[in-house]
């Protein structure tokens, strides 16, 4: 077998089967969010939510966002 025709067993061999979603600039997050960047750039500070340094460049992924609205939920009471 060549070299190149050499796949790890660790990495799916269909691109398809786990996808990694576009990580998202900040601008993009904050508006997903409804907030002005600065304060998701306070959340960042204040290490409220998760985020990825790529470089210099400050990302968040988009399972981050999902998993942030979803433990801020909260249940409407039924009267």
């Amino acid at each position: 077998m060549a070299l190149h025709e050499r796949v790890p067993s660790s990495l799916p061999q269909d691109p398809i089967e786990d996808p990694i979603e576009p990580l998202l600039d900040l601008r993009r997050a904050a508006h997903l969010l409804g907030i002005s960047v600065k304060t998701l750039r306070d959340w960042i500070h204040h290490r409220t939510i998760e985020h990825v340094k790529v470089g210099a460049r400050v990302m968040i992924r988009p399972e981050t966002i999902r998993q942030f609205v979803t433990s801020n939920t909260r249940r409407a009471t039924i009267p």
